[in-house]
């Protein structure tokens, strides 16, 4: 995660799902995956989320919280007036190959009270690289009665069905999970700003060891997301 992103539609959305599962009942940790500078990609410029009122109504308190940030940073994400009360936050920047097992070490330390993790890399879970969560993270990280949900950005190398058949099997036997489902998006965001031509974003919510209540909850979502223009949304994995 980069302070460039800060505020984007994809922060509305994911900001809202992991307040929906959270409900008043879960502490909520989030893993930055903190990557400080900015990389000079376009990623992170829409906004256009501000001036729709289905977003509003999705969220009301994640609307006002981001529409309101002083500065696009993760710092002042932290600050703002949408998490659920004791949420927990890693925020170390991304460290170089050798000092990895250290800071995930001490990731998991700073979220030890968490019941819902969120791991929010640049480029979803693979290869040990400071724009990726690892399988062996989320094994670190995993604990009875914990789920763990982190996001993923599908590419074109794959035909969506079958990653996601293989993102769940690899799951299962690399990060020891016993039950997983994917909350499946599709936001159609401006070609450029004030464009009438639209672009398609994906972005997958995978929770890991998700029990009857969240389950519930991401279903639940998943049909709040229908009044909101312009998104398509699924739930995969779950029984």
């Amino acid at each position: 995660m980069r302070d460039q992103y800060a505020g984007d539609v994809s922060d509305v959305l994911k900001f809202a799902f992991l307040r929906a599962l959270a409900g008043a009942d879960r502490t909520l940790g989030i893993a930055w995956y903190y990557a400080p500078g900015d990389d000079g990609r376009a990623d992170g410029r829409h906004l256009e989320w501000r001036d729709e009122p289905a977003w509003r109504k999705l969220d009301a308190e994640v609307h006002a919280g981001l529409a309101a940030l002083p500065e696009r940073t993760i710092a002042a994400l932290e600050r703002a007036a949408i998490w659920p009360n004791g949420v927990l936050f890693h925020r170390e920047p991304m460290p170089s190959s050798s000092e990895r097992s250290a800071w995930g070490t001490l990731k998991r330390m700073a979220l030890d009270g968490a019941d819902i993790v969120f791991l929010d890399p640049n480029n979803g879970v693979g290869a040990e690289t400071r724009k990726h969560a690892t399988f062996s993270e989320i094994r670190l990280l995993r604990k009875p009665g914990r789920a763990i949900v982190f996001i993923t950005f599908p590419g074109r190398s794959m035909k969506h069905d079958a990653f996601l058949r293989q993102l769940h099997e690899r799951l299962l036997v690399d990060a020891d999970a016993k039950n997983v489902v994917t909350l499946r998006t599709n936001v159609s965001v401006p070609r450029v700003t004030g464009s009438g031509s639209y672009v398609q974003r994906q972005r997958w919510f995978t929770v890991i060891d998700p029990d009857a209540v969240l389950t519930a909850r991401a279903r639940a979502f998943v049909d709040a997301l229908e009044s909101v223009p312009r998104v398509r949304a699924q739930l995969d994995g779950a029984a």
